[in-house]
């Protein structure tokens, strides 16, 4: 990705050097070719005050940069421009006229050495600050000051040698005109501004964003170098000629910081848009858990969330579709015109078409949205209609949650503007809430099925628990974030445990619905006999997912894997919640700092093993903590929270792919050490 913006950017920072090119050299050519021009006394102080006046804005603007990003990429650019600042101020100072307390031959001829002297220095400290690389800045002002001071003492001391050297090299006559000492300075300054040059465009440079002005300057300063071949004397064509360009490149300069300071803007700009995108995006969200809490019936839910989709992506038409067996059913579609989309019609994956493209199809295959323009519906649009409901660009998002599609969003414009990748991350996490509300009525169609003692649990826990907390971390999150405001350092420790916390709490409602579902034979999920895991792959993800916890807690989790993979019959997520549960109550019941060691082992019985350094579990309660809502009670220790259904969860869904969950060895405070043996693929 950063090397796809370099080649976008690099064609944009040349453009400093070619408006260089197309500025500078008329007027070297007017400078060479012209014959004679009248004698303007106050020329020298013009060029001396602008260039003092925008190096002057450059510093402030570079330290500013520096300041507000932490980053000292314009930092060479600072004492760059302070440097020269009080050069061109010193050369004003002595120029013969301008102060009259500084005349004289000595000082006619410290003007001319410290002219030199800057267009020698510049394109080198110019070609200096194109290789250095930004970086951050733990203490920004303190680095500020230290390269404006730098920066004033070099261009002090050029001040001092250029008075003190310069009647001792003889570069200017008493009548103004110039000795030979000219020729050699121009040279020497077109050679290093050529280097600087040549080295950018071989890739030897640091921070592009800076380079913009970088580059335009040297460029200037490559023309003044050649002029100086044709000085000759003051108050002529080449003289005017090579002022003019002595002072643009740090026009450049200024030019290139406020390229710099607007492109900062604008990124502050869309960094705030982002912000308040997601911030709707989570108001959306939480409007709908909220809804959730009040509502049995999913429709309204529905509609509530397919509204907030139109008015999020601005949109004109947004479908719902559920897949099942014989393909889909059109759950619900909210329409700006009010279009009808034949709510309940059961039709094919393939029925949605665009061109020769199977999008709905496509999309649910892949679990990617398909962002396209017009489609079409076999069995409700004729063959003539080019595009359904007169929809002109659309976007086809699986509703994706547990690795499984549960249903389809299609979202369309009757406009042909385009749907941005930012309209299509909005549309998934919206899609998040879709799929749950999906499966939220897939769970309560299959509780309605049960008895009735099950689906008022699964009610009370569905809604009574889920709802409001997701509506807690809905906006935990969105104070953790600092979308509602910033976070100070003592708030951020509390904020992460109530984040931790209520994390903790979705955990558990979700172990009550997987154990309420397996006791009324409902899988929460489609065994697939065919299905196979990589032991090793699951174990280290579930040891990511447990890793906030064990920070919190300052447990430790080491892991043993096989460098070969170790596959085993059964699904991935099962096995996943298996040891999920293995891994929390390893650090739930271990004294002080827990040391957990997982470890995965291949052969006939492929096998995950847990070990932990906990309290143990007596000999008397070793079956029984396999059933649910059993726990070991142990008064020393304490009654930590939970559910009691982690283990059972776990052997029932193990049982279900064949295989078994065994305490293999348990005693109080010597730990224990669980195994999950499954079964090799085709065993």
């Amino acid at each position: 990705m950063q090397a796809r913006t370099a080649a976008r950017s690099r064609p944009a920072v040349w453009l400093g050097s070619a408006a260089a090119l197309v500025i500078g050299l008329p007027i070297l050519l007017w400078g060479v070719l012209t014959k004679t021009t009248p004698e303007l006394q106050w020329f020298v102080a013009l060029c001396d005050g602008v260039a003092f006046v925008c190096m002057v804005v450059v510093a402030l603007l570079g330290s500013l940069d520096a300041e507000l990003r932490q980053n000292w990429r314009s930092l060479p650019i600072v004492f760059v421009a302070c440097s020269t600042a009080v050069m061109w101020a010193g050369h004003f100072a002595v120029f013969p006229g301008d102060v009259p307390a500084l005349a004289g031959q000595r000082f006619n001829q410290a003007t001319s050495t410290l002219f030199l002297t800057i267009n020698l220095l510049m394109p080198l400290m110019l070609s200096v600050a194109l290789l250095q690389r930004g970086g951050a800045l733990a203490r920004p002002r303190a680095f500020i000051v230290g390269a404006v001071t730098a920066g004033v003492l070099l261009g002090l001391l050029v001040i001092a040698v250029s008075v003190a050297v310069g009647p001792n090299l003889q570069t200017v006559s008493p009548a103004g005109e110039f000795l030979e000492f000219d020729a050699p300075v121009g040279v020497a300054g077109l050679i290093l501004a050529l280097l600087g040059l040549l080295a950018y465009s071989v890739g030897l440079h640091g921070d592009e964003r800076i380079a913009g002005g970088v580059l335009g300057a040297l460029t200037f300063t490559a023309l003044n170098s050649i002029s100086l071949l044709y000085l000759h004397a003051r108050y002529t064509p080449s003289w005017y000629a090579d002022h003019v360009l002595a002072l643009l490149p740090f026009a450049a300069l200024l030019a290139g910081q406020l390229w710099l300071y607007s492109a900062s803007v604008l990124a502050e700009r869309s960094a705030a848009s982002a912000v308040a995108m997601a911030s709707e995006r989570r108001r959306i969200g939480l409007d709908i858990a909220k809804a959730m809490a009040r509502e049995t019936d999913p429709m309204p839910v529905v509609d509530r969330l397919l509204n907030g989709v139109i008015d999020a992506l601005t949109a004109d038409r947004v479908t719902m579709l559920r897949l099942v067996p014989e393909g889909f059913v059109v759950e619900h579609s909210v329409d700006r015109q009010g279009r009808s989309a034949n709510v309940g019609v059961v039709l094919s994956l393939d029925s949605v078409v665009a061109g020769k493209r199977k999008v709905v199809s496509e999309a649910v295959e892949r679990q990617r949205p398909i962002v396209l323009g017009s489609y079409r519906v076999i069995g409700l649009d004729s063959d003539a209609e080019e595009g359904h409901a007169g929809i002109l660009r659309s976007v086809v998002m699986p509703l994706v949650r547990g690795g499984t599609v549960d249903g389809v969003l299609i979202v369309g414009r009757r406009t042909h503007r385009p749907f941005t990748e930012a309209d299509v991350d909005q549309l998934a996490e919206l899609g998040a809430i879709a799929a749950l509300v999906i499966r939220n009525s897939r769970l309560l169609a299959d509780a309605e099925s049960s008895s009735r003692a099950k689906s008022n649990f699964i009610n009370l826990a569905a809604h009574e628990f889920g709802t409001p907390i997701a509506v807690i971390r809905g906006y935990v999150d969105m104070i953790a974030d600092e979308t509602l405001g910033r976070l100070t350092s003592e708030q951020r420790g509390p904020m992460d445990a109530i984040r931790a916390t209520a994390a903790d709490l979705a955990e558990r409602v979700d172990q009550l619905l997987i154990a309420s579902r397996l006791e009324a034979g409902v899988s929460p999920q489609a065994v697939d006999s065919d299905a196979t895991a990589d032991l090793g792959v699951v174990v280290r993800e579930a040891v990511v997912r447990a890793k906030d916890r064990a920070a919190l807690i300052g447990a430790a989790i080491e892991i043993n894997i096989p460098a070969v993979p170790v596959v085993a019959e059964g699904s991935a997520r099962d096995i996943g919640i298996i040891v999920d549960n293995l891994l929390n109550n390893a650090m739930t019941y271990s004294r002080g700092p827990a040391q957990v060691s997982v470890k995965v082992a291949g052969g006939e019985s492929p096998e995950i093993r847990v070990s932990d350094q906990g309290i143990g579990i007596p000999e008397a309660a070793k079956e029984r903590i396999f059933d649910q809502f059993y726990r070991v009670d142990d008064v020393d220790f304490g009654y930590p929270a939970g559910t009691g259904l982690g283990l059972y969860i776990g052997r029932r869904l193990a049982e279900r792919h064949g295989g078994q969950l065994l305490l293999e060895r348990s005693s109080p405070d010597a730990g224990s050490v669980f195994t999950l043996r499954l079964r090799r693929p085709n065993a």
